[in-house]
């Protein structure tokens, strides 16, 4: 008899918890209990907080059992007879979540036994029934947050389909408008000038305020066509060489008659050496003039200075004056777009709002940086921070371009391209690439190939010398080599017989004509290098 107890004990204990579906494990449950202890049938009743019963599984259908009959008595483990039944009785099994009813014949199984066997069953079913339940809770939640997710995605497309529309239009918008108004500035200020003397002071100083109010709108308007173009992804870099010390002179001269009309000073500290940058000219000048233009316009009386400073890894361009301020708690937004200091600063000094805000958009393509240091009534000091070498991974493959003159030759040291140093050859990623070797290679002409070839999930290297090359092509597998012939000391005809004898394929770039296939003329490298690669790989 212990040991059918035992065994009985183990089966009931073993049918618990053996699945996190609530119903497929009660099942499981309830069927052994049944099965094992000889019940005639079973019910298992979730009880809910305000303690109603709702029948949840039952062994079999038995309409003639009805849950009311047994209200008084489910707050304890306990044996009652069954309602209208003589021969019956039933045992119940409260828990925490859920009560089992289980009928049984009377007289016809081990009440001390098999009562005892299922209380100290309890524990283990409750925390069972609280795991599913948990379970269901969580997959209703998950079922909730991927509704969720699928809806915000769907939200995020029609955001951004609806922002690039609004960009189109305020780009388009911003054309239209400058066309007729590039007309009224040339023709009020020839106006305002009044060479035939046809119109009298009055008019002549109404000409002068639709000339001013026509400068201002078109600031506004192309400060509008900037962001439209930020956010749409259109701004284009040009990367040229930039001797930053004449850049910052030429504009500070530029900037001369606009601060001598307020009785500023505007001095000038360059670097003790010229420096030359990697960077674009143009967005670099906007920049600064729009620095500044707030610089001047924001200080009465003093001086407005820009300070060159050289530092390890880039340089820094300070514009600081002694104007009216800024405090600290307008300072942390002030390069969010359509915010000025405050209201009456718009009122007094104009503007939009939105010089910063580009100015700050700007730097982060050129991989640099902005940042403000105000006091109230002391002045301001606005930092650019401009890198020393381009982090080409900074600005957008599509619009970047590089402008390189036969005097003026960029170096490809001086760029970081996509972080090629920081990549391991032996890395699984690399790896599952095609990888080309590119030898002394002019990096202004082979840079749009290089980004296409890039976007075709193709690793690059980079080396100065066939030299280097071979020791690359000693320690790692290599599919092709590139290399331009004019830029190299050693022997090509040498190099191409090792690559032949290493099974390495080889484009050879001359800006002679040679007609063997390996070869490629210099003047063809963008519009045919790319397909020949691609050619040549089987792709």
């Amino acid at each position: 008899m212990f040991m059918e107890h035992l065994a009985l004990t183990y089966k009931c204990h073993s049918s618990i918890g053996n699945s996190l579906d609530l119903k497929e494990m009660l099942n499981e449950v309830l069927g052994t209990f049944i099965e094992q202890t000889n019940a005639l049938n079973g019910y298992f009743f979730l009880l809910d907080e305000e303690k109603k019963l709702y029948k949840y599984i039952e062994y079999k259908n038995d309409t003639a059992f009805d849950v009311h009959d047994y209200y008084e008595h489910i707050d304890t483990f306990n044996l009652q007879d069954k309602k209208n039944s003589q021969s019956e009785e039933v045992l119940i099994l409260p828990l925490n979540k859920g009560i089992f009813f289980l009928l049984y014949e009377k007289d016809g199984f081990d009440f001390d036994f098999i009562g005892s066997m299922f209380q100290d069953l309890i524990v283990k079913l409750n925390i069972s029934i609280d795991a599913c339940l948990g379970v269901q809770i969580l997959k209703k939640r998950n079922s909730t947050l991927d509704h969720l997710a699928s809806e915000l995605k769907k939200q995020k497309k029609e955001l951004i389909e609806s922002d690039k529309y609004k960009s189109n239009f305020l780009a388009n918008m911003s054309h239209e408008l400058k066309t007729p108004l590039n007309s009224v500035i040339v023709i009020s200020s020839i106006m305002a000038k009044n060479k035939k003397n046809k119109l009298d002071e009055e008019q002549v100083k109404n000409m002068k305020i639709i000339n001013n109010c026509g400068n201002d709108l078109l600031v506004l308007i192309n400060d509008i066509l900037d962001i439209s173009k930020i956010e749409a992804g259109e701004i284009s870099i040009n990367l040229s060489k930039i001797n930053i010390n004449l850049l910052i002179t030429d504009l500070i001269e530029e900037m001369k008659p606009l601060s001598s009309q307020k009785g500023l000073e505007l001095s000038f500290h360059p670097l003790e050496e010229d420096i030359n940058l990697l960077s674009d000219t143009v967005r670099i000048k906007q920049i600064i003039k729009n620095l500044l233009s707030n610089a001047i316009k924001f200080t009465d009386t003093g001086t407005v200075d820009v300070t060159l400073e050289e530092n390890a890894n880039d340089i820094t361009i300070k514009v600081i004056d002694e104007g009216i301020g800024i405090s600290q708690d307008k300072l942390d937004n002030i390069f969010e777009r359509f915010k000025q200091a405050d209201g009456s600063t718009t009122r007094k000094y104009g503007g939009t709002g939105l010089g910063l805000a580009i100015s700050k958009e700007l730097s982060s393509l050129l991989g640099g940086d902005i940042k403000a240091f105000s006091k109230v009534d002391e002045g301001s000091t606005f930092e650019l921070i401009l890198p020393k070498k381009t982090n080409i991974q900074n600005v957008s493959d599509d619009t970047v371009r590089i402008s390189s003159k036969a005097s003026d030759d960029v170096e490809i040291e001086e760029i970081v391209l996509f972080d090629m140093d920081d990549v391991d050859l032996n890395d699984e990623s690399a790896q599952n690439k095609s990888k080309i070797l590119v030898i002394n290679n002019d990096y202004a002409q082979f840079f749009s190939v290089a980004i296409a070839l890039k976007k075709e999930n193709i690793f690059l290297d980079y080396k100065d010398s066939i030299s280097d090359a071979k020791k690359v092509l000693k320690e790692n597998a290599f599919d092709m080599v590139v290399i331009d012939k004019d830029n190299s000391k050693a022997s090509v005809d040498d190099f191409s017989t090792y690559c032949e004898e290493k099974e390495i394929k080889m484009i050879v770039l001359s800006k002679e004509e040679n007609e063997n296939e390996n070869y490629l003329k210099t003047e063809h490298v963008n519009e045919q290098l790319f397909d020949k690669v691609l050619e040549y790989l089987g792709r």
